[in-house]
């Protein structure tokens, strides 16, 4: 059933705050399926006889294989078509592919199921900023964005803390079973338990009115060419900023993914009791590392500093290598803990500097397009590439997965100093493009 008002929506009343917050709630849940994974590694792998390489590419490049591929076409459905229903759809999928790694066979059909998830999860951020720019003013839209990712945060939380309490039930009762499915594994029977929320939203969506447009669909809307010539102009720009939010996003990746495993194989944690550690951990510094974030971005900006956002992700990554020197070198739980939360607030300040940079180097006109070729490229090279990254490391330079501490400090090291360096590049190009506007 398609429901579209006939009015403009209204703009940043209760019913949009409403919407704003059910496409909160489904950010939360994109990440509770996309990073549940993190808290059954050591089972998959001890399940299917995996590699840490292998672990790292269902983690990372499974997920992302068509996440990226269907970004842009999907980016453009949500300019034309009902994007109330483009996110139902993304919801429904992702979650039968979440359901889906329950059922698993093997390496492979795992793999192909994370595939699933990616594809059905890059629906959701294009349809939903654009619905958030059509029920909220310019003057409430960036409140509206950061209540919507927002939920990217408190999702991951979830993942850990949620998702290690039902593991822990499940390990102690033996696994589950079911009818059809018979009896499965606690591993197994987590994702199939995590499917269930994102039925459930879906339905809830529908409560979601599809606004008018105003422009009438996109075809006054420059494409994917146009905007590929400005970033073109402003090559170095893009490049260096990108460069150094792709070192945030990909280090911020690395240890989501592996941390959990570090502390199991450390501190003979059980998978649950480190997802709730991780959680908690999370749930604190995340949405403050957040808000620090984009108060240093205004901040530096109001200053006049040259490259404000790449400033904050150059000066965010640089604070972040000693935490993650006392993380990865620790024996003491409570040092790993702290440290892990110091490095966390590091990284999550850096990650709204991003986006925030490539909105101020793009016309109004191409920030969905430019958006979605960024996000293309920080999922394709920061998530994918981030978690294969650390298991690559550990089994063809340490060989030995009592080195996944080393592989994470090795990789921040190095990252680190690379986004370091591409922030200070990034300045002055983007002090030009920026003047241009």
């Amino acid at each position: 059933m398609k429901s579209v008002l006939k009015t403009p929506a209204p703009k940043g009343g209760g019913y949009a705050w409403y919407v704003a917050g059910l496409l909160s709630l489904t950010h939360l849940v994109s990440f509770l399926d996309r990073f549940i994974m993190g808290l059954v590694l050591v089972p998959v792998k001890q399940t299917f006889g995996l590699s840490d390489t292998q672990l790292g590419l269902l983690h990372g490049t499974g997920f992302v294989i068509l996440y990226v591929v269907a970004a842009l076409p999907l980016g453009r459905l949500a300019d034309t078509g009902n994007r109330r229903n483009l996110i139902i759809g993304g919801i429904v999928f992702w979650s039968l592919a979440t359901a889906a790694c329950g059922l698993a066979g093997s390496f492979g059909s795992l793999f192909a199921a994370r595939i699933g998830v990616g594809l059905g999860e890059a629906s959701l951020v294009p349809a939903a900023m654009s619905l958030l720019a059509a029920y909220f003013s310019r003057g409430k839209l960036g409140r509206a964005v950061g209540a919507f990712t927002m939920g990217a945060s408190l999702g991951m939380s979830a993942a850990f803390i949620g998702g290690g309490a039902v593991l822990a039930l499940l390990a102690a009762n033996g696994g589950l079973t079911l009818p059809f499915f018979g009896h499965l594994p606690p591993w197994k029977a987590l994702f199939l338990l995590t499917s269930i929320p994102g039925f459930l939203l879906a339905f809830l969506l529908l409560t979601v009115r599809e606004p008018e447009r105003e422009n009438h669909g996109a075809a006054s809307k420059p494409g994917v060419m146009v905007a590929l010539r400005h970033i073109g102009r402003h090559d170095q720009a893009y490049g260096w900023h990108t460069a150094a939010a792709v070192a945030a996003i990909l280090l911020t990746q690395s240890f989501a993914a592996w941390t959990p495993t570090l502390f199991v194989r450390t501190y003979a944690m059980t998978p649950a009791e480190a997802g709730l550690t991780v959680g908690y951990v999370v749930l604190i510094t995340a949405p403050l590392g957040h808000l620090f974030g984009g108060y240093l971005t205004d901040a530096f900006r109001r200053h006049g500093i040259d490259g404000a956002p790449s400033v904050v992700i150059g000066l965010m990554l640089a604070a972040g290598v000693l935490p993650a020197l006392a993380f990865c070198t620790s024996h003491s739980l409570a040092v790993s803990i702290i440290s892990l939360g110091l490095l966390k607030t590091c990284l999550s300040a850096a990650s709204p500097a991003g986006l925030a940079g490539v909105q101020m180097l793009t016309p109004e006109p191409l920030r969905g397009v430019v958006s979605a070729l960024f996000l293309a490229v920080i999922t394709l090279v920061a998530v994918g590439g981030g978690p294969t990254l650390i298991g690559i490391i550990t089994d063809q330079i340490f060989k030995d997965e009592q080195a996944l501490a080393s592989s994470l400090l090795t990789a921040t090291l190095i990252v680190a100093c690379f986004g370091v360096i591409a922030a200070v590049l990034s300045r002055r190009p983007v002090k030009i493009a920026m003047a241009e506007l």
